[in-house]
């Protein structure tokens, strides 16, 4: 399970259903490293860190603004997610850069326009494939919840 903390900023009413809107501060993993002052990859994640990001979850009760909230995500669902995201564009690029290197006689500059080409259609396909798959219902997003009092 992976564990993230957010803290509840609203409560609205959106077509007669109550839904918390909450903000999750992403974390690097860099901080926790000792060696991230003198590292380049903890350069450049200091330079992106503390990226709010906002989501909307179904209200239940105790909920109040300004509180913690615990959000979990199971694993497997993360390797879900994660090998649509980054295989799918991945598995496009090379598998027409294949068929493009085997059937037709094309230079190396076209070969990888084309091919960039496919992953961008890979990364619009995976777009259309996970609003499907991962349906952007409040109900969805959440498998367990803790407040703080």
């Amino acid at each position: 399970m992976i564990t993230e903390t957010g803290k509840i900023i609203a409560i609205k009413e959106v077509q007669g259903v109550m839904i918390a809107q909450v903000e999750c501060i992403s974390k690097s993993a860099c901080s926790s490293c000792n060696s991230h002052t003198s590292c380049g990859v903890g350069a450049v994640s200091e330079a992106f860190n503390n990226k709010a990001h906002r989501f909307d979850l179904p209200y239940k009760e105790g909920m109040e603004v300004d509180h913690s909230i615990e959000l979990q995500i199971s694993n497997g669902d993360l390797i879900k997610s994660a090998s649509l995201i980054y295989l799918l564009p991945l598995l496009f690029f090379i598998s027409s850069a294949l068929v493009l290197k085997s059937f037709f006689n094309i230079s190396e500059i076209g070969l990888i326009i084309i091919s960039g080409l496919f992953a961008l259609v890979g990364f619009i396909f995976t777009r259309l494939l996970a609003h499907r798959l991962f349906p952007n219902k409040p109900s969805k997003q959440l498998i367990s919840t803790q407040f703080d009092d």
